[in-house]
């Protein structure tokens, strides 16, 4: 702009315009509600999530739909846990359509199918010693034989808070031996008392790990079959249960029945977990930590 051309009063009466503009308070336009994002969920690849709220509701990927037997609801390490009665189970509806007309489809079948690694993680307070038989905690169940494909449970064992515990595994896609695995520690001070568990597979490392209360125990970096146990590939699959074993439920999961030595859980369990993939040791100790 050329100031030569504009009057005296002209260029007076801008600059004092520019003025009063700049002092007089400007409003600021309302801002709209905030919006926030759902919380993440603790990890990714969690599959199966089991907070048991008084309810058996799966609040992980899977959205797995349950049954129960003998179960009711106590205080746990975070709200309520379920507690297993004698023959108490809580059973995850399977594949066999004579049976579960509502069975297991699409992405949740698919992925108790092939975890590849995995991590079983939760909370549990059994009582001690375990003694007249062996008491089933889990079992991803494979109907064409008496063990399932992933089971995991308390043997028998007259020690006080010592708790005997084992795991067994299957794996279809293993390129040494037949598939078969077993693992089994004693793990002092785990009974009488709320006690985090954590069992992790890593399929690239053939890597088993146990934590114990957020820490390594009992089972630490062991190689399953000289490191050429691969991923976890279950056949055979037909549902899966909590606080039992396959051949416990009515019906069984199996071909075979009801054995006498083999029982319930004898106690209550919070916070069950089913991840696709081997957590961190980290990642094991903040879920004991946060009591998740």
């Amino acid at each position: 702009m050329n100031f030569k051309n504009i009057s005296k009063p002209l260029l007076y009466m801008l600059a004092l315009g520019m003025a009063f503009g700049s002092c007089q308070k400007m409003e600021r336009p309302v801002l709209g509600e905030l919006i926030l994002d759902p919380p993440p969920p603790p990890y990714m690849d969690l599959k199966t999530l089991l907070a048991f709220e008084n309810n058996l509701t799966d609040a992980g990927e899977n959205k797995l739909t349950a049954l129960s037997n003998a179960v009711t609801y106590v205080p746990g390490v975070t709200g309520q846990a379920v507690k297993f009665g004698a023959g108490g189970y809580v059973l995850f509806k399977g594949t066999d359509t004579t049976i579960y007309p509502n069975g297991f489809k699409g992405i949740a079948a698919d992925t108790l199918k092939n975890l590849g690694s995995v991590t079983l993680a939760f909370w549990m307070n059994g009582p001690g010693p375990v003694k007249d038989g062996a008491q089933g905690l889990f079992s991803i169940s494979n109907k064409s034989e008496f063990w399932g494909n992933l089971d995991l449970f308390l043997e028998n064992n007259d020690n006080g808070s010592e708790g005997f515990l084992k795991v067994h595994m299957f794996n279809a896609s293993a390129t040494s031996g037949n598939g078969e695995e077993w693992t089994e520690a004693k793990i002092p001070n785990m009974l009488n008392k709320w006690t985090h568990v954590a069992i992790t597979y890593d399929a690239t490392s053939a890597v088993m790990n146990w934590y114990i209360d957020g820490v390594p125990k009992g089972i630490i970096n062991k190689v399953i079959k000289d490191g050429k146990y691969g991923k976890l590939k279950f056949n055979n699959f037909n549902g899966m249960v909590v606080g039992t074993y396959q051949f416990q439920t009515n019906p069984t999961l199996t071909n075979h029945g009801p054995e006498s030595w083999a029982k319930s859980f004898n106690g209550s369990m919070d916070q069950f977990r089913i991840y696709n993939r081997a957590l961190t040791a980290a990642e094991v100790t903040d879920l004991f930590t946060t009591k998740k």
